[in-house]
């Protein structure tokens, strides 16, 4: 396991390990021999092969196009032999259990089955040395156990795996080690057996972090600040929605993967269309076709997905967290300069983002960086609805607090913040009530009394009954 903050130094020695990067000193040693690595190439004939946290599919191509990219199969006549091409794609996912339909283009896959093809990808090479950089961040419980799974048999096979995981309970369910970073240094190698999350987190950051989550000082009250009410959508993917969110609370949504909680959170934006159903921001009525027309009426999202969703990867820190709050900063047709690189700088001193400077590429940035530019961007209209989607996806401890203590604050302020999460501990630690989906329905909603992570289960597979109290829409 390899563990640390965000822009600990974890992704960039791994991308020196995978050839990407070049290492200006130090040895790499495999099995006992040192290596060269200054290309790809270079890595894979080592047998290194890297799961990125940052996806490289194509999207334009099928899943089994994209596993076997560069090897395909070939015929006589040098084409590409399809009926081989199936084959191999169906004998590895049996191998391996992963299942997925190997002739859908990627670009029509969820984040956690892309996350998947990724992984079988990299696994059909049979490399010796697997490095998995966040593999968990985008898959579901029941996907993190059969990836668990997976990872058992390959060690038992003799292959070594590298893992890295923001989610403590992940590092001591699977790991054997754990190399620590901090600022590019290596802080310490310890065995995991009797190691405590407590002494991992003092060793990742210097100090104890008191309470992975933090207090709340305000009680929510009666006053509702966003209704929905028989949302269903035009895809059929949400059928008769309804829940209110009260001011000072942090509204929770929850759900078995592809269940319809991004679903709700996309449409509530302007992203996708609905049929019927009604919306009221303080009492006002709320209607948006469109992400910009949602914006306008204060409804901001914090997307799942980053790097396809919330960020422009080639432009600076600069250009992606001023840009949705530009019009605040124009003087005629021009930019305030002086003003858009103020605002910036107090965005990135508020969210400890790490940057060289505003005007690195933000794709430099680690994950949780990349993350805290996005809800920057976003903080910036002054949103009186905030929907985090996965918000803490890729996020190192102390900075998971920063965002919790940031989602506390919005709701002391008055701003509505829902929150959907597939960390079942996260939505029980953070959320006052909780609407549980099942098949794109309410299946519950629960109270702070009523949450933990069994009856969360029961009403997400649809096995708990709507007559219970917890199953009442408001």
């Amino acid at each position: 396991m390899l563990a640390g903050e965000n822009g600990a130094g974890k992704s960039t020695i791994l991308k020196i390990l995978a050839g990407i990067y070049h290492a200006d000193a130090g040895d790499i040693n495999i099995r006992g021999e040192k290596r060269k690595i200054t290309s790809p190439e270079q890595s894979q004939h080592a047998g290194v092969a890297m799961v990125f946290q940052e996806l490289t599919l194509i999207d334009e191509l099928t899943v089994e196009e994209n596993i076997f990219l560069h090897t395909e199969p070939r015929n006589r006549f040098g084409l590409v032999d399809r009926k081989v091409l199936r084959q191999n794609t169906l004998a590895a996912m049996d191998r391996f259990g992963i299942h997925l339909d190997p002739g859908i283009l990627v670009s029509r896959l969820p984040v956690a089955l892309k996350q998947m093809t990724e992984i079988l990808k990299v696994l059909v090479r049979e490399p010796e040395i697997i490095i998995l950089d966040e593999p968990t961040s985008a898959l579901a419980s029941q996907e993190v156990q059969r990836l668990f799974t997976i990872i058992e048999n390959l060690t038992s096979l003799g292959k070594s795996i590298v893992f890295i995981s923001h989610r403590l309970e992940e590092v001591f369910a699977i790991g054997h080690r754990v190399t620590v970073l901090k600022d590019g240094k290596n802080v310490d190698t310890q065995p995991l057996q009797g190691l405590d999350e407590g002494g991992l987190i003092r060793m990742m950051i210097g100090r104890s972090l008191e309470g992975t989550y933090p207090a709340k000082t305000l009680t929510p009250n009666t006053e509702t600040v966003f209704t929905v009410r028989g949302l269903t959508s035009s895809d059929g993917r949400l059928n008769n929605i309804s829940f209110d969110v009260k001011r000072g609370e942090v509204f929770g949504i929850a759900g078995l993967q592809g269940h319809g909680q991004s679903d709700l959170l996309t449409t509530i934006a302007g992203l996708k269309a609905y049929n019927t159903g009604e919306m009221s921001i303080q009492g006002e009525p709320y209607h948006a076709s469109h992400a910009d027309e949602a914006i306008s009426k204060g409804v901001a999202l914090v997307p799942s997905d980053r790097k396809s969703q919330g960020l422009m990867l080639d432009l600076s820190v600069r250009h992606n967290a001023a840009i949705s709050s530009l019009s605040k900063r124009l003087k005629g047709i021009f930019i305030d300069l002086p003003a858009e690189k103020q605002f910036v700088q107090q965005t990135i001193d508020m969210l400890s983002i790490k940057a060289p400077n505003m005007d690195s590429p933000v794709h430099t940035l680690s994950g949780g960086n990349q993350q805290k530019v996005v809800l920057g961007k976003m903080l910036a209209l002054h949103p009186k609805v905030i929907l985090f989607d996965e918000p803490t996806r890729g996020i190192d401890v102390e900075s998971k607090l920063e965002f919790y203590q940031l989602m506390l604050q919005l709701a002391a302020d008055g701003v509505a913040v829902i929150m959907n999460s597939s960390d079942l501990m996260e939505v029980i630690g953070m959320c006052d009530r909780v609407l549980v989906m099942y098949e794109g329905r309410v299946s519950g909603i629960l109270t702070k009394d009523e949450m933990t992570e069994e009856t969360i289960m029961r009403f997400a597979m649809g096995v708990a009954s709507q007559d219970t109290p917890a199953g009442n829409a408001s």
